[in-house]
This record gives C-alpha cells, structure tokens and sequence, in this order.
C-alpha cells in the first residue's frame, strides 16, 4: 500500500468518523461534570438533552433515560463508606481532552474541505457519517 492510498483512506475515515468523535467527546464532557445525572431526575426538563446524550454514549442505544432513584431515608441505609470522588483536577483535565478533540476533529474537517477536487465526496462522506449512526441507532 503506497502512502496516496494511506492517506486517502484517513482522508475517507476523518470525514466519516469526525461527526460521531465529536458527539462522543462533547457528551462525555457533559459526563464528566455529572450534568446526565443532574437532569435524569427531572424528565423533560430543559436539560434533558444531555440525559438522552448520555444515554446513547453509555448505552449506545436510544433509551430513555431512567429518572434518578429516590435517595432513601439516613435511617434506613446500611452504613457504607461514600463513594470517593475524582479529583477536580482530572475532571477538568479530561474536560480539556474532550474539548480538544472537538476542535481537532473540526479542523481536520476544515483541512479535508480544503481540497476542491474533493468538495462532493466530502459532503457525501459527511453526510454518511451523520446518517450512517442515527439509521444504526434505530435498530439498537
């Protein structure tokens, strides 16, 4: 395999792969800071977006989200110790990788769009790789 053809084939699978990157880096954001969790309690909220979000990221399906269990009574919980939070450091740390990898997967789109001989098979190949995952997540 010669290197136009290597390049060629990450030229096809940037394109493709970029729209499902993105969403998977942008809900995991949201994941990391919890914001899945927060609006699970209340459905249709104006948030509920990123329950949904999360559950495709998790699930890799399009279930409702369930809403959070109710905490029950101090009284009536086995003592347990709490579970141990991540650092704030690396919240923010794998916030920042997530952000990144949204702006590297966009200016790898704008770097493929920047060949005007491939102008139609990028907006083909784009298209596939929206569409592509919605079709598969239908029949999930």
């Amino acid at each position: 395999m010669n290197v136009a053809t290597i390049r060629l084939c990450h030229w096809y699978a940037g394109v493709f792969f970029a729209p499902t990157i993105i969403f998977f880096a942008f809900s995991g954001v949201m994941q990391v800071f919890k914001l899945h969790e927060a609006y699970r309690a209340t459905p249709g909220a104006q948030g509920d977006w990123i329950a949904w979000m999360s559950q495709v990221h998790k699930e890799g399906a399009l279930i409702p989200p369930r809403p959070a269990p109710a905490k029950a009574p101090q009284a009536e919980r086995p003592p347990s110790e709490p579970r141990k939070e991540r650092s704030s450091a690396f919240k923010w740390f794998a916030a920042l990788m997530g952000v990144t990898l949204i702006g590297a997967s966009f200016a790898g789109l704008y770097i493929a769009y920047s060949y005007p001989s491939r102008r139609k098979a990028f907006f083909t190949t784009l298209l596939a790789g929206i569409v592509v995952p919605i079709v598969l997540l239908q029949f999930a």
